[in-house]
């Protein structure tokens, strides 16, 4: 199989996403241009050895947001989306998302540094009080529209190594299973809405009381170390959310 049909199963990505993201690319490069037949879902079972239902659900997204479209007893054409909307995924990294968009990311690193873990981040990373962390705090960009900040705490004795990058381009998720050690396994997420407070005026241009969405994401490697601990603050009137269960 060529390397770029390749899925990655030991990533905590689902391979729908993998799959529909891979299509999207091509969309976008050109191998599948406008009016063009995509291969069939059997073709494309075939192509990366996963379930009928798999393929569906990755075609499906790609229907509902507009870049192709089906055509009875004719199969399935690319077209191009008549809107665009902010739908963020919390595996997704922030770059891929926004250009699948069609839109222009941009990051502008506000904060890299250490600090000592507070009895807050002692009791919620598991470390000691004291002990070193790396934080991190960004404000994220959509055509040049402010709509989230991230705050990232690290474990120092394990994410030193990410102090030497550049986070205006660099993908801390991708750098983070890039690394064995670090590599996550899961990430449990607690999401509240609350009132915009200083921070999110001046950052965000939000205005006070405007409502946000704080995301509260605690990442873990295979071992149940936590390699991340972050909060990210969404302008609620710029972002849309999607979520998917599977019953067990």
């Amino acid at each position: 199989m060529p390397e770029q049909y390749l899925l990655d199963r030991d990533v905590p990505i689902p391979l729908y996403f993998q799959i529909k993201e891979m299509l999207l690319r091509d969309i976008h490069n050109g191998v599948y241009a406008m009016g063009d037949q995509i291969p069939t879902e059997y073709a494309l079972q075939e192509r990366y050895h996963v379930s009928r239902s798999t393929i569906r659900q990755a075609l499906n997204e790609l229907v509902n947001e507009g870049w192709l479209e089906r055509k009875q007893s004719k199969g399935t054409f690319v077209t191009t989306p008549s809107e665009s909307k902010n739908v963020f995924h919390s595996f997704e990294p922030f770059y891929s998302l926004v250009a699948r968009s069609g839109k222009t990311p941009r990051t502008e690193v506000i904060e890299l540094g250490i600090v000592e873990a507070n009895k807050f981040l002692s009791g919620a990373m598991h470390v000691e009080v004291g002990e070193k962390l790396v934080t991190m705090f960004r404000r994220r960009y959509i055509d040049d529209e402010p709509v989230v900040t991230v705050r990232n705490y690290l474990p120092f004795s394990l994410c030193s190594f990410i102090l030497g990058y550049d986070f205006k381009q660099q993908s801390l998720y991708e750098l983070l299973m890039q690394n064995p050690q670090t590599r996550l396994k899961k990430t449990k997420t607690v999401i509240s809405a609350e009132k915009a407070k200083t921070e999110d005026v001046n950052l965000l241009g939000a205005k006070f009381d405007w409502p946000m969405l704080v995301f509260n994401n605690t990442s873990t490697t295979m071992n149940d170390t936590v390699v991340d601990f972050a909060f990210s603050h969404y302008r609620g009137d710029m972002s849309n959310f999607e979520f998917e269960t599977s019953p067990n």
